[in-house]
């Protein structure tokens, strides 16, 4: 195996934070949902090139992707302390939110506010389809290297749109000791729920709503064990969901599942360093809860146990996920690489030039088709 190149990229000394400054300068306002009803990525690319050392592409991507963006909703109702649980949920209360997380973070440093917001909204990560906490990931990571004011304004715009769209999968969280399984191990106590028939959802929301009537589903987010070095879990899940988008993805609708399948997951990376280790358990289980969510709706084979020797050139691998112009290609890439940093197995290379051969010849609109929120 070649020397891991780091990640993410150190920004010290150079002109990265201005560039991505300016990139969600260009982003602010927008809303979190594209004119078509998929999720606004914009940030998420643009933070994925900075990390992949590609400065010089960021302010082209977002001034191209902005173009297709609408205003963000305007602010209808105040959401106050007293009476925040009645709007969590609504996706038509987007504006309300973003203002009072905007509020949030003008009276409380950014590290306080997601130590006292993400707990709340842990439960329902699964909103848009887990693009609320890619987004609110990304802003932390951010602002933890450098903080701005458009990167705050990020936060609460993430933070606004995981709160609109959260849904809170079934299944009762027990205590931090519970399951006994290895994530690869415990996909096999999953069951399918479309076993005798191939999943076509108008989008992925759907398909996680639809687990609600799926009584099965309700003990997987207590399957796993947690390590005693928590972030292990995160590898661990990171490569079963690897091995699971190259078992599946014979079928283009599943691409875009379990590609979310291995990135919200690993978008904890940014998120848990910045809580308690007694809280960092219960992260733990409903980024697993996420990935196993996938499994269950869109899974049809077990997870690849072999795979084509994968190229180990990352810059090659970077320039060809880019070259496909697909944002899933470039969130795969990134995500496998962040993985392959902190635990090199080559089932991460497979996966993520699996996922730029499946998506360079489709266009935007073809390749995405599944991921509406």
């Amino acid at each position: 195996m070649p020397q891991n190149d780091s990640l993410p990229v150190s920004r010290e000394g150079s002109k990265l934070p201005t560039v991505y400054e300016d990139a969600l300068q260009i982003l602010e306002g927008s809303a979190p949902e594209n004119r078509d009803g998929r999720p606004n990525t914009g940030s998420i690319i643009a933070d994925a090139l900075a990390v992949m050392n590609r400065p010089h592409l960021l302010i082209p991507w977002v001034q191209a992707y902005q173009a297709n963006l609408e205003p963000s909703p305007q602010p209808k109702q105040p959401i106050i302390r007293d009476n925040w649980q009645s709007a969590l949920g609504d996706k038509e209360r987007i504006g309300d939110w973003t203002t009072f997380f905007q509020r949030e973070l003008g009276q409380a440093p950014w590290s306080a506010v997601i130590k006292d917001w993400i707990p709340r909204l842990a439960p329902g990560l699964a909103g848009s389809a887990g693009y609320g906490i890619l987004r609110a990931a990304r802003a932390i990571h951010n602002l933890a290297l450098a903080e701005s004011e458009p990167g705050k304004t990020g936060l609460a715009e993430s933070l606004g749109y995981w709160a609109a769209r959260f849904l809170k999968l079934p299944g009762i969280l027990g205590s931090v000791t519970a399951g006994s399984f290895a994530p690869i191990e415990a996909l096999a106590h999953i069951k399918w729920q479309y076993k005798d028939q191939p999943p076509r959802f108008e989008n992925v929301m759907v398909g996680l709503q639809g687990l609600s009537r799926f009584s099965p589903f309700a003990g997987v987010i207590n399957l796993v064990k947690i390590p005693e070095k928590h972030l292990e879990l995160l590898a661990q899940t990171t490569e079963a969901m690897a091995r699971v988008f190259l078992s599946n993805s014979y079928d283009p609708g599943k691409h875009i599942p379990f590609i979310l399948a291995i990135a919200v997951p690993s978008a904890l990376r940014y998120i848990i360093p910045h809580f308690d280790p007694e809280y960092q358990p219960t992260l733990l289980r409903y980024g697993w809860q996420f990935a196993g969510a996938m499994y269950a709706i869109y899974g049809r084979a077990n997870p690849s146990e072999s795979w084509e020797s994968p190229s180990e050139n990352r810059e090659q691998l970077i320039d060809q996920a880019i070259s496909t112009q697909n944002e899933h290609a470039i969130i795969c890439t990134e995500a496998c690489l962040r993985e392959y940093t902190t635990h090199p197995h080559p089932v991460y290379l497979a996966a993520a030039w699996e996922a730029v051969r499946l998506l360079a010849s489709a266009s935007q609109d073809e390749s995405s088709g599944n991921d509406h929120t």
